[in-house]
């Protein structure tokens, strides 16, 4: 029976700085695919942010939104939403912060707070894949949030009055993810394998950031991708080259899952 790999994309299938998809991880999945072995997402993006160049690369199903939205084998597992309750208590928790929050939604991303530079980029990003920007914090559908505190200054504080209700995932540089607790990575994976019938031996992972480390926690073997954060780095079985370095071809090489990747 063939194994399993699940992806993170931004940094890992798709370099961050220059949002390219090199040739040599085009490759390498096809490769992978036809090896008999399955690709999956797994991203903390909802499913209507991921960019079209990824879905159209035909994978075997996606686990989205951390956790939130989860797809394979066909198949809708898992689809859920943040309840109005903590979307109008996180609205009031940023603004009494005063925190740059984008809230992503299913159509979009609702912003809140001073536009620093991180959060106006991918704002932009947002837009530029035909989705709606606005400032409507009272009227939306809230998936997750992010929230930004470039300075530090806020963290601790905005982190207390957060709740049991949502998981904060600390991305390093001020930069806070929160999801609905029960979700992450790591639920979707669990899925994702039930649905298929494999083992979590037969599971592979590939990231780039620390919301990976779930993801991480619930394969038989994570790789982290070049310029990684140490704390997931020190998490991975090993380290490989940066995206456009060929990263993805030599992991999966390095993996036994396809030949070994050579510039």
């Amino acid at each position: 029976m063939g194994k399993i790999v699940f992806f993170d994309i931004d940094g890992t299938l798709v370099d961050n700085a220059t949002q390219v998809i090199p040739d040599s991880t085009v490759k390498a999945l096809a490769q992978l695919r036809q090896a008999g072995h399955l690709a999956v997402l797994n991203t903390g993006r909802p499913y209507t942010h991921l960019d079209p160049r990824i879905l159209a690369m035909d994978f075997d199903g996606c686990v989205s939104a951390c956790g939130m939205q989860v797809q394979a084998g066909g198949r809708r597992l898992h689809w859920t939403g943040a309840t109005q309750a903590q979307c109008r208590r996180m609205v009031e928790l940023c603004r009494a912060w005063d925190m740059d929050t984008m809230f992503e939604t299913p159509t979009g991303a609702v912003h809140m707070g001073p536009l620093g530079q991180e959060a106006e980029t991918e704002l932009a990003r947002i837009a530029q894949r035909g989705l709606t920007v606005s400032q409507d914090v009272e009227n939306m559908e809230l998936i997750k949030l992010v929230a930004y505190d470039p300075a530090g200054t806020k963290t601790a504080g905005f982190c207390q009055g957060v709740g049991a209700d949502f998981t904060v995932i600390n991305r390093g540089r001020g930069m806070l993810e929160l999801v609905p607790a029960g979700n992450s990575k790591s639920t979707g994976i669990a899925m994702v394998l039930e649905r298929f019938g494999l083992d979590r031996q037969d599971a592979y992972a590939f990231g780039d950031s620390t919301n990976d480390l779930p993801m991480f926690r619930s394969v038989g073997t994570a790789v982290a991708m070049g310029g990684s954060p140490a704390a997931l780095c020190q998490a991975a079985d090993y380290v490989t080259g940066t995206v456009l370095a060929g990263g993805i071809a030599q992991g999966l090489g390095w993996c036994g899952l396809i030949p070994k990747f050579r510039e």
